[in-house]
């Protein structure tokens, strides 16, 4: 069974998007608020695949080590 990477499925939309409004089938500003969900949407998938790294891990146990003193 082949599963889609729903990273790759949105940067393939927002790749056709750009080839629209490239042709000037649509103006920027359809561009721009085509892509926005789209973009937040990539934003939030890579910030929960973060959340579990140990850089972040590490950010917040100096976060907290400051708060403490």
């Amino acid at each position: 069974m082949y599963i889609l990477d729903p990273l790759k499925i949105m940067q393939k939309m927002i790749e056709e998007n750009y080839t629209l409004y490239v042709s000037g089938e649509i103006t920027e500003k359809e561009y721009l608020c085509r892509i926005k969900p789209i973009d937040e949407e990539i934003d939030n998938i890579e910030m929960s695949t973060l959340q579990d790294t140990l850089a972040l891990k590490g950010s917040s146990l100096l976060l907290s080590h400051k708060q403490e003193s």
